[in-house]
């Protein structure tokens, strides 16, 4: 995980072209009854009315639901649908390398929400996890993206956060045909100092119209395909990233008793990214209205992702023990540097089949439903190389703190940067992959008395799910044999040339064609061993749910009250490799939740509205969790074992929540709190052990997925949004947005020194989002700021 970057992906230049579905009345009428008829206006909706379409959403939802309209996704600097989560109260966006990706909802991962499409269960792209990166979905898809935080019963279980829910346009969204189109080109600040050189672009279009002879029908087709090309310099940290030394100068662990409570970085580690990404999809739906009581449609998306990444390493680590050492400084006599080369191509690929229908069988009565194929993939073939110097006094340095980045000062500078001083450690070349299929089919009758003054809406429904996911993974090593030397100076290059932070020199490097050309004109000088594959895993999870829920609404109070079932079976087959031999594993087993729930909606007056819940819902483990499978990474600065857990417990949780609306014209305030309890929370434990993962016997961290004892969290909501129309022209086209999230967590687990307190890992106290915009006529502008607070990222067994 990096601490700090360089520079982040901006954009400088950008040009965007966009033709909208907004016609004017008059010039809807002109296209529709004289196809060559000339259109004196185009209005495009922009961001005054997305904003509005959000508001209107919010306000008529019976949970605790906000959202962002296709008027305002996709456009700069929100280039994809995870940055556009970001405006939404309550939620974060964790960036990988630079970009959006994963969202968290009142400071609880991916992991802990459900991500659906129309309602639709959503395959997985992660190696392990339940999580949809929402990078991969193109943007060009939604009609609207909605967060719901509240969960009914009708909602999937498993959504402790909240479901993540893209809404997909439709025909009959609209009274006329329509097509959105975008074209972007962007220059990023740092791109091009490494490797590629590649043009940054964006095109996308979405289309629908209907047709038939009553209109009956509609369609809606959409495509998009972006490429990014970016270089990250960053200075980074490892797990643990500190130690502490005693009296007499060894090393000791951070917080031991016979630490001197001073603070030293265990290593500077520098890396210098090269991303080119291409990310396309499309998405087409067909729908069939032949009259007001019945409905069908069929829809199937596919999107795809490939990050063709290098990523350059020069890391300093000391040896031995610490001298002359003040608060912030100090001296290692011995020390040993490390160049390394990872070169990832990670593909990941979603695809989604699905037919509904809805059925209005009386006029009290509804019936509906769907079935879902969903498909997910992702593969990750990766080739990389390592050199060491030897641990001696040429690579001895001077260490000061002082400052947020350490700098290391070398005590001989040559000999530091020498590379005929870095001998091959190994080179290898790997390939990880994961596939996941899923079938769901899911049915709901629902009553409405259609009361004016008294209204009883009740519902019921069943869903069945089956998931088989596969993880497979091959590596093979290639050491030199005995006699046969080979150092960097056969293979290196300079630079770059920019310091990163303005500070450090990452030099020298390899260089990728000339170390594979050295590797093919010399490859009977190598020994190469090939790993077991204890990593892979068959995990199958069947999950049958039943679900019922009534309302009842008298004058402006609302109750809703339900009961849902959900009954989950699982079965894993893995192996582990013990005394060099592979042993096969297996396991299954079932569970049950019961989860009730209770929801108020009071409309205190035309424009206010109070809501309340109480909700039980569950987290289940992640699929790699469950799996009594090893893998092993080499990814970081060290190596890390993982190991799976199959006696891993869901995750159960309690909620209340209690929310403020009030929407004054063109506007929302809102106050939102809320407190979720959750048992059997699930952290990954990691100890640092000296064991032999085929490179010799080194520093290894060890994880493995436990079960928590509790986990609380309390938090706090607000958001302001308010379009300025009021204003004297041209300042009426202003407008205004801005939301915070504030989180106080306790968490309690258990290690091998006891109990341990701390906050919920990986989980930020505080995130905000401001945004002033403005539009008149053709002009659209906006300034927008995001942050993030600092969490804690990791929890290790015996380092506090």
């Amino acid at each position: 995980m990096c601490f700090s970057s360089q520079s982040r992906q901006r954009f400088l230049l950008a040009t965007t072209a966009l033709i909208s579905a907004g016609l004017a009345a008059s010039a809807q009428a002109q296209v529709q009854d004289n196809p060559t008829a000339e259109v004196d206006e185009i209005v495009v909706t922009g961001q005054r009315e997305a904003q509005r379409a959000a508001i209107a959403v919010k306000r008529a939802e019976f949970e605790v639901m906000d959202a962002v309209s296709a008027d305002d996704i996709g456009k700069l600097p929100d280039h994809n649908t995870a940055a556009a989560l970001r405006r939404i109260p309550g939620v974060s966006v964790m960036e990988d390398q630079g970009e959006p990706r994963w969202p968290i909802l009142r400071g609880l991962a991916s992991t802990y929400n459900r991500t659906t499409i129309d309602g639709a269960f959503v395959g997985s792209v992660d190696e392990s996890a339940r999580t949809v990166p929402m990078d991969i979905v193109p943007s060009v898809m939604a009609g609207r993206v909605e967060v719901i935080k509240t969960v009914t019963p009708e909602n999937d279980g498993n959504a402790i956060g909240g479901v993540i829910n893209v809404a997909t346009r439709s025909a009959f969204d609209a009274a006329k045909p329509f097509f959105n189109g975008m074209a972007s080109y962007g220059v990023y600040e740092q791109h091009g100092d490494v490797r590629n050189d590649d043009p940054s672009y964006r095109l996308a279009f979405a289309a629908g119209r209907r047709f038939g002879a009553a209109d009956e029908w509609g369609v809606v087709i959409g495509a998009s395909h972006e490429q990014l090309d970016y270089d990250i310099p960053q200075a980074e940290s490892a797990a643990p990233s500190i130690r502490e030394y005693d009296a007499a100068g060894k090393p000791v662990n951070s917080g031991a008793p016979t630490g001197n409570g001073i603070q030293v970085p265990t290593q500077l580690r520098l890396f210098w990214y090269n991303n080119t990404k291409q990310r396309s999809g499309a998405n087409g739906k067909l729908e069939w209205r032949p009259s007001v009581d019945f409905r069908w449609e069929a829809s199937a998306l596919y999107a795809r992702m490939e990050d063709d990444e290098e990523r350059t390493e020069f890391r300093t680590e000391p040896v031995g023990n610490v001298t002359n050492q003040t608060r912030t400084s100090g001296t290692f006599a011995t020390g040993r540097n490390i160049i390394g080369l990872n070169q990832p191509i990670t593909r990941r690929e979603i695809g989604l089949g699905r037919t509904a229908f809805r059925w209005d069988a009386a006029p009290q009565w509804r019936l509906d439903g769907d079935l879902v194929y969903s498909q997910a993939g992702s593969e990750t073939p990766n080739t990389s190389m390592e050199f060491r110097t030897a641990s001696n006094a040429n690579f001895g340095f001077r260490y000061d703190t002082s400052n947020f980045f350490p700098v290391f000062t070398p005590t001989n500078p040559t000999a530091f940067r020498d590379p005929t001083l870095f001998n091959l450690q190994q080179r290898r070349v790997s390939l990880l992959r994961t596939d996941e299929d899923t079938t769901q089919a899911r049915f709901n009758l629902a009553f409405d008395d259609g009361g004016e003054t008294r209204n009883l809406k009740a519902k019921v429904g069943a869903v069945w799910r089956s998931n088989d996911r596969s993880y497979r993974s091959s590596r093979t090593d290639y050491t030199a044999k005995p006699g046969f030397i080979y150092t960097l100076d056969q293979v290196d290059r300079p630079g770059p040339d920019k310091l990163i932070e303005g500070q450090y020199r990452l030099t020298p490097r390899i260089d990728v064609a000339t170390a594979e050309a050295f590797y093919a004109a010399n490859a009977d000088s190598f020994n190469v061993k090939t790993a077991a594959p204890t990593g892979d895993y068959d995990v199958t999870e069947d999950v049958f749910a039943g679900y019922a829920q009534a309302s009842y609404r008298v004058g402006d109070l609302t109750l809703l009250g339900g009961l849902r079932y959900e009954k989950t079976e699982v079965s894993s087959d893995a192996a582990r490799l013990s005394g060099g031999v592979l042993t096969p594993v297996s396991n299954s087993g079932d569970y049950d939740n019961w989860l009730p729930s209770l929801h108020l909606r009071w409309n205190l007056r035309q424009n206010m509205v109070v809501r309340a819940a109480w909700t039980n819902t569950i987290g289940r483990p992640d699929f790699g969790s469950l799996a009594a499978s090893e893998s092993i990474s080499f990814d970081g600065s060290q190596p890390t074992l993982s190991r799976g857990n199959p006696g891993l417990k869901a995750r159960e949780s309690e909620g209340l929540d209690l929310s403020f609306e009030y929407y004054p014209t063109d506007g929302l305030m809102s106050v939102a709190l809320f407190t979720k309890d959750i048992d059997n929370e699930i952290f990954t434990l990691s100890s640092v052990q000296n064991l032999d993962v085929g490179r010799g016997v080194e520093a290894v961290i060890v994880s493995t997925p436990t079960n928590a004892e509790t986990a609380k969290i309390r938090g706090v909501e607000v958001a302001f949004q308010q379009a300025l129309t009021m204003l004297p022209a041209p300042f009426d086209g202003l407008g205004v947005s801005a939301n915070a999230t504030f989180l106080d967590t306790e968490f309690t687990f258990l290690t091998t020194a006891g109990k341990r307190h701390t906050g919920l890992f990986q989980q930020p106290a505080t995130t905000t989002n401001e945004s002033i915009w403005y539009q008149r006529g053709p002009i659209e502008a906006r300034v927008s700021h995001n942050y993030i607070g600092g969490f804690l990222e990791t929890i290790n067994d015996t380092i506090p």
